[in-house]
């Protein structure tokens, strides 16, 4: 009880700070190195307290998703993203991972991938975009684990997080999603921030291709 004491006055003293500043993280990405962080005794402690994250912030560049709540950084993942990374997801099949700001809008326990946090792309900008090009937005993104099939799990468990593997979505390890799913709750705000420059990511010799995921 006194370490989780310590959780919530970091929480709260952090909270303070962060009204002065109401930008998007993806403005400028180095604000999160400044918030406070986390132990790990400090972070295992609010899981288990079952408290909910209020904001998931993604980094294209980095490769990272951070949770964070009151503006506090509880813990960071290294995560995977659509085969083709740079530029904002447009159009159905183009293997792209969205970029802006977005929303859980639903849980999937049974997702082919292991657990789903349903992204609420596309949005209504997105949809115009698309319908003025004659094209579909797709859909179907999520932030998942691994695939339930052993096979692919296998594949995909060789090459995760280095090569981005999935067709929009973002992924993480199950264990991680397991963390990031019960502390997520419908309605978390989503940042996905823009990669700057298009990435060289070679797959890694001898490795079988990973299999895509189930976005559209």
């Amino acid at each position: 009880m006194k370490t989780l004491s310590l959780v919530l006055s970091v929480l709260i003293s952090a909270g303070s700070f962060a009204f002065a500043d109401t930008r998007s993280y993806c403005d400028d990405i180095e604000r999160l190195d400044q918030l406070q962080h986390l132990t790990s005794d400090q972070f295992k402690n609010f899981f288990i307290d079952g408290t909910k994250i209020d904001r998931i912030i993604i980094s294209k560049d980095r490769k990272k998703l951070y949770t964070l709540r009151d503006d506090v950084v509880l813990k960071s993942y290294d995560v995977a993203f659509g085969s083709v990374p740079y530029g904002p997801k447009q159009f159905e099949g183009d293997h792209k991972t969205p970029e802006g700001v977005y929303t859980i809008d639903s849980k999937n326990p049974e997702s082919a991938y292991y657990l789903g946090l349903h992204i609420d792309y596309p949005n209504k900008a997105d949809r115009a975009y698309a319908k003025s090009k004659g094209r579909s937005p797709g859909g179907d993104i999520m932030i998942h684990g691994f695939p339930n099939d052993a096979a692919k799990n296998a594949m995909v468990s060789a090459v995760h997080p280095f090569y981005n593997w999935t067709t929009g979505c973002i992924a993480l390890t199950n264990l991680e999603i397991q963390q990031l799913y019960t502390m997520t709750k419908k309605g978390t705000k989503v940042e996905i921030c823009k990669m700057k420059e298009p990435p060289s990511q070679p797959v890694p010799p001898e490795t079988p291709q990973p299999p895509e995921d189930v976005e559209q």
